[in-house]
């Protein structure tokens, strides 16, 4: 075991096992598939008095796969559901609806509503991973999928080309086609005219822009979002320019490209500073127009709108708690992270009685769904409640793997707090886990990555600043330090002050008491010292109840 380093991270290498399987005691069967209910009532609605596209596609998607107590799986009504919203041009039902088709000279064809000639097969798949794609690339695997098929594949790379071939001849016959029909069209002749292009013949390129110009001009906005995208984005055919993608961009949100408000709304909102309170009211409303295709992290961001009561609208945790429940159970974006953070949110409003009633087993239900799908912040928060003892089924044994797992990953904030954690259960004096070589092993990488943060990314958060005052404070890794302690608290008060996230927000109401009680009054004052004994006394027992004897540490992060 050693103290080591992985992109500008230092870690402690130990022994880890898969903790996927740990994670199944904490999801409960039943809350999903209410989750999953709730929202198929929704989109029921929704389908049955818009004739929703959105709602229509995510239907598809619960019959397909059989997910929740209303949706048993049944692919002939997924079908029927995918292509309603294909009618409307939905790009990931376009998709999915193709996994539906299969070949007649496979076996095993029960899976599939229609079954045809291979040929037939490929060129139908061919055309509608073409038509979803250049909508954006972002909406389902069609875009990846098919360069695949065109590389490896010589049946698919002649099917592609002459689907192109036969494009080119419409819009020279234009005469024959109707509007919508040529702006469809034109924006896919641009998208593999660039998809194609594997020489990168910048004649090439600029024969894409007037294709996807000449869409746009048609009444297809993707046409704009791919010029933004695709063309200035990498510098294909013109000069690599951010302000002008971001230009052809707002011209597609402007005309109505889901893809587009999304990521325009991004633009004005990412960002939790009270400063920039004046900006979110215009975010508000482009996510909102994009939620017409509902994905998980559109929903999220609205959900936290009102979980925060920013953007123009009142604080309304119902609200925040219906967006984020939808989000934790929709379709996301391919690189998507919206189930993930709002499962990890709904965790955390459980956890703190946020807007509704403690629930710790509810809180872990949803950390560890957050988890499964890889948001490693999640492993830290639901190994603290085993840690702690706030679940029946706890123990510390189960809380080491799960933060093992963090310290494993790729995520700065997890590793940190991951190696914090284990530091302060490996210095349990008199307990089955007391090692002082890992303790301390633990504990000053811990500080080392929280130091890298500080100085050399300038990216701490407010957790990672309150975590150092601690550590300075009771000598935890490194030498006691009452005055780098002061300043540590100071500073994690002060950032929480400019934010209105509320893990922000407690991590730095933390800090600001320990400021106080450090700074004003020298040492802390009788109850908190009454406090931090409880602590320690509780778990004392809990570990007695275990069999292992301990002394433990405070109940601070």
């Amino acid at each position: 075991m050693g103290a080591s380093t992985s992109k500008g991270r230092y870690k402690v290498s130990d022994p880890s096992h898969d903790t996927s399987y740990l994670l199944d005691q904490f999801v409960s069967n039943q809350l999903l598939f209410e989750t999953y209910d709730n929202a198929t009532l929704k989109y029921m609605q929704q389908a049955e008095e818009n004739n929703d596209a959105h709602a229509n596609y995510q239907l598809g998607y619960f019959y397909h796969h059989g997910l929740g107590y209303k949706c048993n799986k049944d692919i002939e009504k997924a079908y029927k559901y995918y292509e309603k919203a294909i009618q409307q041009e939905h790009p990931t039902a376009m998709y999915m609806m193709t996994q539906l088709l299969g070949s007649d000279k496979r076996k095993n064809n029960n899976q599939y509503v229609k079954v045809m000639s291979e040929k037939k097969l490929i060129n139908m798949k061919a055309r509608y991973y073409i038509r979803s794609a250049a909508q954006d690339p972002y909406y389902s695997m069609a875009h990846e999928e098919l360069g695949y098929h065109y590389v490896y594949s010589s049946v698919w790379r002649r099917e592609i080309k002459e689907i192109f071939s036969s494009y080119r001849n419409i819009v020279k016959n234009s005469n024959d086609a109707s509007k919508e029909e040529l702006a469809r069209i034109y924006n896919e002749l641009g998208y593999l005219a660039v998809r194609l292009n594997a020489s990168e013949d910048q004649a090439v390129f600029r024969k894409a822009f007037d294709f996807f110009k000449r869409a746009a001009e048609l009444g297809n906005p993707a046409g704009y979002f791919n010029i933004g995208g695709w063309l200035y984005y990498n510098g294909f055919g013109v000069d690599k320019d951010e302000s002008k993608k971001l230009e052809y961009y707002k011209k597609a949100a402007h005309d109505g490209h889901p893809r587009a408000l999304y990521i325009v709304a991004n633009n004005y909102h990412f960002s939790y500073l009270e400063s920039r309170d004046n900006e979110l009211e215009s975010a508000l409303d482009l996510f909102l127009s994009a939620s017409q295709y509902g994905f998980a992290e559109i929903l999220y961001f609205i959900g936290e709108f009102f979980l925060y009561g920013r953007g123009g609208v009142k604080q309304d945790f119902d609200k925040a708690l219906d967006f984020f429940e939808r989000a934790a159970v929709a379709t996301d974006f391919t690189t998507g992270r919206g189930n993930a953070w709002s499962n990890y949110v709904l965790g955390y409003m459980y956890e703190k009685g946020h807007g509704v009633e403690c629930d710790y087993s509810r809180a872990a239900h949803h950390y560890a769904l957050s988890a499964k799908k890889q948001y490693y912040v999640a492993y830290c928060r639901l190994a603290k409640l085993v840690e702690k003892g706030k679940l029946k089924t706890s123990d510390l044994y189960t809380a080491v793997e799960l933060y093992q797992a963090a310290v494993d990953s790729d995520d700065d904030f997890a590793v940190c707090y991951a190696l914090y954690r284990l530091g302060k259960i490996y210095n349990i004096p008199n307990s089955n886990f007391y090692d002082q070589v890992k303790a301390k092993s633990y504990l000053r990488a811990a500080q080392a990555n929280q130091l890298y943060a500080v100085k050399i990314q300038d990216t701490a958060v407010v957790g990672q600043l309150y975590r150092s005052g601690v550590m300075y404070e009771k000598g935890l890794g490194v030498a006691v330090n009452r005055d780098l302690a002061i300043k540590y608290y100071q500073k994690a008060a002060e950032l929480s002050k400019q934010s209105y996230n509320m893990f922000e927000r407690y991590n730095g109401g933390k800090a600001q008491k320990c400021y106080d009680r450090l700074a004003f009054r020298g040492t802390a004052d009788a109850e908190e010292l009454n406090e931090e004994n409880n602590t320690e006394q509780f778990i004392k027992e809990r570990l007695k109840q275990a069999q292992i004897a301990d002394t433990s540490d405070d109940d601070r992060e």
